[in-house]
């Protein structure tokens, strides 16, 4: 997992190309104005879904994982509280719909919480399990763009 924001300074290790494309996308559109759906920018392979969603205590949001690809969830306004904990295979799994790419988690350890404002981003890949969609305090209206992306992009070749 990783979590920044748009507004810190540039890493001295750029983000993989595929990282690249999907959060310079989000920062250079006009999110907060634009219609929530969802955009593609190389097909399947990278593509945005924006969202308006309503924050909820963390007990009523469920832990998820992706196999095929990353999210990118970054926040345009609103605070949003995401749950992340390391993936050890030893999870008890509540649901499995791998034909839409997400595990629906139960009974997670290890879990930590960061609380995410505008402009701050988390991208998790495979090897951890994220909550998203957590209320910071008092349930709240967030606007979001979360970036799908595909992890075969990212493998080195």
């Amino acid at each position: 997992m990783i979590f920044s924001s748009s507004f810190a300074t540039d890493c001295p290790y750029p983000y993989p190309a595929a990282i690249q494309t999907a959060l310079e996308w989000i920062t250079s559109h006009d999110i907060a104005n634009m219609e929530a759906g969802t955009y593609e920018l190389q097909g399947r392979d990278i593509y945005v879904n924006i969202q308006d969603i309503t924050t909820k205590p963390v007990e009523e949001c469920l832990p998820e994982r992706h196999i095929n690809y990353l999210d990118l969830q970054y926040v345009v306004s609103g605070v949003e509280r995401m749950g992340y904990a390391p993936y050890t295979g030893k999870e008890t799994v509540q649901w499995d719909m791998q034909d839409k790419d997400i595990i629906i988690y139960k009974d997670l350890e290890h879990e930590n919480f960061v609380d995410v404002t505008p402009g701050g981003y988390c991208i998790f890949c495979s090897d951890s399990i994220h909550r998203p969609c957590c209320c910071a305090g008092r349930p709240g209206s967030v606007r979001k763009a979360v970036a799908k992306i595909k992890q075969s992009l990212l493998r080195a070749t």
